[in-house]
């Protein structure tokens, strides 16, 4: 069973539940969540909506093959999980599902709040400068107060933002989305952050922004396992005059992740818009 098939058959018989363990609630469904977790503290389960397992699966890479056998392994382990979780469950009734947006305010539009949710993309190099796995695909939420400081203020045409404004692109740091390995903006020790106009017609302000950040995180909080990141990195935005609002914005950022003896160089994509672009 190929990717493809994978994902069709997820599709097709399961209701896919992606679990963080560091936020599971404390009611009767967070109760079957960390009984599953009593048997291993990752994975892939199917389970029954009464907790029983039907199959599991956890992939252990094998040092003897290289990045793309364990990624095959990886795959083929899965295929096979799904198999004996659709034999164990017997005959269901196929789901009839649709595609849904679960952020269509990522990387678009203003929040409820007044904020944004700026979409951000980051990818690990190997040692020839390539891209090496698959893009880790998150979002920096900025509250309002702090997406008013990316705006130029009254009369200056330099400004420093603050650093409330700049530590939500820890995320940009890590080129994973477990949380466990990915630094957040509590774990932010450097974002410094200025920005400058370039030009200004009768229409609109270009901006540019200049940016360093670092971070120390642990994993599991654990100071036996820290984590340490540092990106520098450039935006442009452009500033409606008349609305007196920015209308889009673009980062990009390189630097480095440190965990263990491990460093990968890592470059990242932020990303934002006030509205779609009109069909042409």
């Amino acid at each position: 069973m190929n990717s493809e098939r994978i994902v069709r058959s997820i599709a097709k018989n399961f209701v896919p539940v992606a679990l963080n363990t560091d936020r599971l609630p404390k009611d009767a469904d967070g109760d079957v969540f960390r009984e599953l977790m009593k048997r291993w503290p990752q994975g892939l389960w199917i389970v029954t909506p009464e907790g029983k397992t039907l199959a599991f699966h956890y992939h252990k890479p094998d040092p003897k093959k290289n990045y793309a056998e364990n990624q095959k392994g990886w795959v083929d382990g899965t295929a096979i999980m799904l198999e004996e979780g659709i034999v164990a469950a017997r005959e269901l009734k196929p789901r009839s599902v649709r595609a849904v947006n679960p952020f269509p305010d990522r990387g678009l539009g203003i929040t409820k709040t007044g904020g944004v949710r700026l979409a951000v993309t980051v990818i690990g190099l190997n040692r020839g400068g390539k891209q090496e796995g698959a893009p880790a695909v998150d979002s920096a939420t900025l509250s309002k107060q702090d997406w008013a400081a990316f705006a130029p203020p009254k009369g200056q045409d330099e400004w420093t933002l603050p650093e409330s404004a700049a530590k939500p692109f820890a995320v940009a740091l890590a080129p994973v989305t477990d949380s466990i390995f990915v630094p957040q903006a509590r774990d932010v020790t450097v974002a410094d952050l200025s920005a400058k106009i370039l030009r200004t017609d009768t229409a609109v302000s270009v901006i540019r922004f200049t940016g360093k950040w670092e971070s120390k995180h642990f994993r599991d909080n654990d100071p036996k396992f820290p984590i340490t990141t540092s990106a520098n990195g450039t935006g442009i935005a452009v500033y409606d005059l008349k609305k007196k609002e920015l209308t889009s914005i673009v980062f990009v950022l390189t630097g480095t992740y440190k965990y263990g003896a491990v460093v990968t160089p890592t470059a990242s994509v932020i990303e934002w818009q006030i509205e779609k672009p009109k069909d042409d």
